[in-house]
């Protein structure tokens, strides 16, 4: 049997099950001094963690004594309570993937489709996501990380941090009170870390262990947050691409582009947590030598990770328009640009549906494409591009564009933010294939309600590029072969200067 030792928890691994016994610790964010708290704790973990990681918690049993020590099972009487888990590979958690060079993107996306699902479901707590609760939150992290001063954070580091969390807070609370009254405050996981994902043969999938069960403070909270937790540790290995991509398809894939107003102060909040959860075990006198050296490594990394965080892009956000006509492939082109350059794409057929309140497959009937409709949804999309490059990032628009309005609508945003522009049109003259494409697209689940009528109308109304247009249009073939117009288009943008990544430096 091995023992693994956590801040909160000593974990008993065998082949097929694991078992959890909380420490009798007062850590001041968590108390399981007495038995009973600890009873609470387990069964409180048990059913919280069932929500993402349904079959995995079997129960919770209790501790005997036994003239061997404390037993699993038994007669004798209740000294402690155990979770009981069956026991998942290591090699198929995130951790060990990336470790691997096995966390692909397409994992990542299947994740952020997991959790967009689980956030609509879960509990909103809009009582735990004012900025004066945030507020609290740092403060408390900053006073438990202040007796590592000098030793595992330097002074300078520990005051700029802060400095920026709590500037944030004060500056921009309305982004943070918009949160709360969007509904992004949720009871989620609270402990999005690589360790804690799998990805699972079927029937199980993917799931998400560990959740915070100790502490509503911690576990409930803007989704933003949680997204936040899981991309500082991609961050954290080297792997910004990833990061950037894991959040561009959570935000898609939740219509939830205003997370990047925000997410900034969470990347480095969390950085911050989690130095200081790797500083106690440092500083833990019960923690085994090896591992209390390596905790205090990981400390400084984290806590030098968080104030990378309050520095400023290194390059210019950047804005993709893609357009086009339908069925002429303008959104596999957006899609494809939006995996290579780990950007969200702001897709005007999901825009659509979202503000509708239907499903992104859902069918849509002739109300939303009236003029009124169409005009709300331009405006929609571009507001959501908008609140991605406030935040530094690049930003791609998958619409048809067929109006010129709209495309000066485009052009002004990028111009007004400071962004790189480019205008991609994806082109198809053949009308078969167009008409093939839309025939395919019934034929499934689509967001687009695109059909022959539709496409005949929109190529007799859609306006003709205007001579000051020319300089930022692009035309992309995307009659033929997919990755061939990827290459061209990713071609284009590096000779027009679009950068292919927004990174981030250190303060």
């Amino acid at each position: 049997m091995d023992l693994r030792t956590t801040h909160a928890s000593w974990v008993y691994l065998t082949d097929g099950d694991v078992w959890k016994v909380k420490r009798p610790v007062d850590l001041g964010f968590l108390d399981f001094r007495t038995v009973e708290a600890r009873r609470r704790a387990c069964e409180d973990e048990v059913r919280l963690n069932r929500r993402l990681a349904p079959g995995i918690y079997l129960g919770v049993e209790p501790v005997r004594a036994s003239p061997e020590g404390p037993v699993i099972g038994g007669s004798g009487a209740i000294v402690d309570w155990a979770v009981h888990m069956r026991r998942l590979p290591d090699q198929a958690s995130a951790a060990a993937l990336l470790q691997r060079g096995l966390l692909r993107p397409e994992r990542l996306a299947g994740l952020a489709e997991k959790l967009a699902a689980f956030w609509v479901g879960a509990r909103p707590r809009p009582d735990l996501g004012a900025p004066d609760l945030l507020r609290r939150n740092v403060d408390e992290n900053f006073a438990q990380v202040a007796p590592f001063m000098g030793d595992l954070v330097e002074r300078a580091s520990f005051d700029d941090v802060r400095a920026f969390q709590l500037d944030v807070l004060a500056s921009r609370g309305d982004r943070f009170n918009a949160r709360v009254d969007e509904g992004r405050i949720r009871d989620g996981h609270g402990d999005l870390r690589l360790e804690h994902v799998y990805f699972l043969p079927p029937p199980d999938g993917i799931v998400v262990i560990d959740c915070i069960e100790f502490n509503d403070r911690f576990r409930c909270g803007d989704v933003a947050g949680e997204a936040a937790f899981l991309a500082m540790e991609l961050e954290a290995a080297r792997r910004p691409d990833l990061a950037a991509g894991f959040l561009a398809r959570l935000a898609e894939a939740s219509d939830d582009f205003g997370l990047y107003g925000v997410v900034d102060f969470y990347l480095s909040y969390r950085a911050w947590v989690r130095g200081k959860v790797a500083a106690f075990l440092a500083a833990d006198p019960n923690s085994d030598v090896g591992l209390r050296a390596q905790k205090r490594e990981e400390a400084r990394r984290l806590f030098a990770l968080a104030r990378s965080f309050s520095g400023i892009p290194a390059d210019a956000p950047f804005l993709i328009a893609v357009g086009g006509v339908v069925g002429g492939g303008k959104s596999t082109l957006a899609a494809a640009l939006g995996q290579e350059l780990a950007a969200p794409v702001v897709s005007s057929d999901r825009t659509r549906k979202a503000l509708a309140g239907l499903a992104p497959t859902d069918q849509g009937d002739a109300r939303l494409y009236t003029t009124e409709a169409i005009d709300r949804n331009y405006r929609a999309i571009l507001g959501r591009a908008e609140r991605v490059l406030a935040s530094g990032r690049g930003v791609i628009l998958d619409a048809t564009f067929s109006a010129r309005r709209w495309r000066d609508a485009a052009t002004d945003l990028a111009r007004a933010t400071g962004a790189r522009f480019a205008h991609l049109e994806a082109t198809c003259a053949d009308r078969a294939i167009l008409r093939t494409r839309l025939a395919a697209r019934r034929a499934r689940p689509s967001v687009s309600d695109a059909t022959d009528a539709q496409l005949e109308a929109l190529l007799a109304r859609r306006e003709p590029f205007a001579p000051h247009e020319l300089r930022a249009r692009v035309a992309i073939d995307t009659s033929r072969d997919p990755a061939g117009s990827l290459r061209a288009a990713v071609r284009a943008l590096e000779a027009m200067g679009v950068h292919t990544a927004s990174t981030r430096q250190a303060s």
